[in-house]
């Protein structure tokens, strides 16, 4: 027995040595990570108070993927496409298409003789900047929304865009109603990228549909999240294939558990290249009738026509070939993509300006978190008003500030969010806001009517967004997402009367309220903040 107890303590005493070595190599990691001081001390907690299980979570959902892909921008040759494969998500970045020259007018020198090419990057960068500010100030953007634009600019490369129509839907039943009239319509091509696809009574409906016109020769491609439509049967994709419709997964989990915590929340129709359809709506019944578990389902999803949908086309074809889609594919929707835009004026040259947007988008690798910026932006050139709808409410401290400084300085602020909750751990996390924002003069409002999934933002009734964006450190750092914004006060004024209307459905969460939350549940929720940076 002593000779047994001599070997296994052998054997334990490196094993130990090697696993502090690890949980101080991955505390280091953590440190040099460039993350916010939260999300710092939520893994270094993590990490140490379950040491095994926060060294897997960490390797699974720790990684800066964000800090790699500035890293990578800055090499050059075999040694950035070495580093890409290794250490970035995806291999092709939309912002190189938003920035390429036939994509966008303002991305060519205009105006300049044959000493272009002696000028810097620079120089070059100035003066495309000047010409997008004479345009701005060609067409009378105030300087509220002139920021905004300015901003996607220089961090996506995303520009204002001149569109034609734009219909709101505020239920299922109408949103893929009218989904379901555009791919019955389609004549090309038909392009659908979803987070969640179930092969339910709608997803049956879809199918059936897209079967349908492929059978005509419509060209349909699909491109699933991996884990939202992990459970979409063999036989329904078999179905689609059969069928000549191509699908793809995004980070399939199959072949990527590393990267499983990073998901592609978009929802984007495009139909024809003509038409849009975007916003918080998946495909599955329970976005109609509420499914099971809830008694109606309140989203918020809009159709578009006009010029931001070659800018919707950029996105779902870097999704495509990040996806393991053809190359040539790519070729071939870029030059649809151009070939829409051919005939597009400079916005200050066209006769009449219907309805300004311009699209956000961001990921776990994105250089920058634009929809973050967006979000905190808006909030910052608030002059009267916000008004704010999402299912959850996990911002950083930064967020806070601004919204208290905000309210503080005059600002009418009212957050919706879901009173029936899907997910019990951000709704315990939101609580614990609540307190310095009510103090700060900031209304909270739960809907009760059933589950709130919109994502909206209103600012002053001038400038709004809505899209796949949750107001959470999840969607600003971890998902996939992308959101429209209308520099428009009809659409702002449409989503502030809805808002209204779902106000009469809510319950006030004020002062008398918070005192009823018992010390237990404080406590619960504190202790779920704590690691709500890395959720």
């Amino acid at each position: 027995m002593h000779g047994l107890a001599i070997i296994i303590s052998t054997w334990i005493i490196p094993f130990e040595r090697i696993h502090y070595l690890i949980i101080i190599i991955l505390a280091v990691a953590v440190l040099l990570s460039d993350k916010s001081p939260n999300a710092m001390l939520a893994w270094i907690f993590t990490i140490f108070t379950f040491p095994v299980g926060g060294a897997v979570l960490y390797l699974l959902f720790g990684i800066n993927w964000r800090r790699n892909k500035i890293i990578s921008k800055k090499m050059k040759g075999e040694e950035r496409k070495l580093f890409s494969k290794l250490f970035n998500f995806m291999q092709r970045d939309v912002s190189d298409i938003f920035r390429s020259q036939d994509f966008f007018y303002y991305n060519r020198l205009k105006n300049i003789d044959e000493n272009a090419n002696k000028m810097s990057k620079t120089e070059i960068k100035e003066k495309i900047q000047d010409q997008i500010d004479t345009m701005i100030t060609n067409i009378g953007l105030p300087a509220q929304q002139r920021e905004i634009v300015k901003m996607l600019y220089s961090a996506e490369g995303t520009f204002l865009t001149n569109n034609d129509s734009y219909k709101l839907f505020y239920s299922g039943k109408e949103a893929f109603d009218s989904i379901l009239e555009d791919i019955e319509n389609a004549k090309n091509t038909i392009y659908m990228e979803y987070f969640i696809w179930k092969a339910d009574e709608l997803g049956e409906r879809i199918k059936n549909v897209l079967i349908k016109k492929a059978q005509e020769g419509v060209k349909i491609k699909l491109l699933f999240d991996g884990v939202g439509t992990w459970k979409l049967p063999r036989k329904y994709k078999k179905e689609l294939r059969s069928a000549g419709i191509e699908i793809r997964w995004f980070l399939d989990v199959k072949f990527f558990i590393s990267k499983m915590n990073y998901r592609n929340h978009r929802k984007i129709a495009l139909i024809d290249n003509e038409v849009v359809h975007t916003g918080g709506m998946n495909v599955g019944q329970e976005y109609i009738d509420g499914g099971k578990r809830f008694e109606s389902w309140r989203d918020t999803n809009i159709r578009i026509t006009g010029e931001i949908i070659g800018q919707y086309l950029a996105i779902f074809v870097t999704d495509w070939l990040n996806s393991g889609g053809k190359y040539s594919f790519g070729e071939d929707i870029k030059g649809e993509a151009v070939h829409e835009l051919e005939g597009q004026k400079p916005i200050d040259k066209q006769e009449k300006i219907e309805y300004l947007m311009q699209v956000s988008s961001s990921g776990p690798d994105t250089e920058w978190t634009t929809l973050k910026y967006l979000y905190s932006k808006m909030i910052a050139t608030a002059k009267k008003e916000i008004l704010i709808q999402s299912p959850y409410f996990v911002p950083d401290t930064d967020l806070v500030s601004q919204l208290k400084m905000a309210s503080l300085s005059g600002v009418k602020i009212k957050i919706m969010l879901t009173g029936v909750p899907d997910k019990k751990m951000p709704y315990w996390i939101a609580e614990t806001y609540f307190a310095e924002l009510i103090e700060a003069g900031i209304e909270i409002f739960r809907y009760k009517a059933g589950f709130l999934h919109s994502k909206n933002v209103i600012v002053d009734e001038k400038i709004s967004t809505m899209g796949t964006c949750n107001f959470d450190m999840r969607s600003f750092e971890i998902n996939y997402e992308v959101n429209s914004v209308f520099y428009n006060e009809e659409i702002s004024r449409d989503l502030k009367e809805q808002f209204g209307k779902d106000l009469e459905v809510c319950e006030k969460f004020d002062e008398a309220r918070l005192k009823k939350v018992t010390f237990r549940k404080q406590l619960r929720n504190s202790v779920f903040k704590l690691i709500s940076p890395i959720m």
